[in-house]
């Protein structure tokens, strides 16, 4: 029979789940109401936490926010990075612009969509909101280099010159596709989204010429 954890891993792993729900609320009320509804006590109410916990495990609003940004930050990376890894193993190891193109049309699209849309409408908030401050710029850096990485595996091999430049120019792509996408759903829910497929198709294909 396996022996339970240490008391201490136990301890730690309580710590990391209520530090994860804590920022994921700060997420919500950030989505919702914007950055300046953030509160330590208007974040343990959401979170369903005591007070005394969102200060023990953050200082100052500034770091819940950055926390935050991280927080969607490496959610964004682990998708592309699922992507990658979906798409390759389908195409048999090679690069498939069209498998690349739907995919990442609709994850664009399903970010203008329900629980989805809350995520990425906090995202652009606490992006402004922390532009600037040093954990911000850190996080920026760890993200950039994660997707560049990402970006160089997929697209090296597929014939760009220069991956990572490349790369840079399909987040900024997707980063602007994304916004419109959210400012459509705004005015018109039904608004057409088919356009978007084969736009991203027609950059990928220009990049790996």
């Amino acid at each position: 029979m396996a022996s339970a954890p240490p008391r201490s891993t136990r301890r730690a792993e309580a710590s990391e789940r209520l530090r994860e729900a804590i920022v994921a609320a700060t997420v919500r009320i950030v989505a919702r109401d914007g950055v300046g509804a953030v509160t330590h006590r208007r974040v343990a109410e959401e979170a369903g936490v005591s007070l005394s916990s969102t200060t023990w495990h953050f200082g100052s609003k500034g770091e819940i926010l950055e926390a935050a940004l991280r927080w969607t930050a490496r959610r964004e990376v682990e998708r592309v990075d699922a992507m990658a890894e979906r798409i390759a193993a389908a195409a048999g190891g090679g690069f498939d612009p069209d498998a690349w193109a739907r995919e990442l049309a609709a994850w664009v699209i399903a970010q203008s969509e329900g629980d989805e849309r809350e995520v990425t409408v906090a995202l652009y908030r606490l992006q402004l909101e922390t532009l600037g401050r040093p954990g911000a710029v850190g996080v920026h850096r760890e993200w950039g280099a994660a997707l560049e990485a990402v970006g160089e595996r997929v697209l090296g091999p597929a014939g760009s010159a220069t991956p990572a430049l490349d790369t840079r120019l399909v987040v900024a792509a997707l980063d602007g596709l994304r916004l419109g996408v959210l400012s459509l759903r705004e005015r018109d829910a039904a608004a057409r989204t088919d356009w978007i497929a084969p736009a991203i198709g027609r950059l990928l294909r220009t990049l790996v010429a």
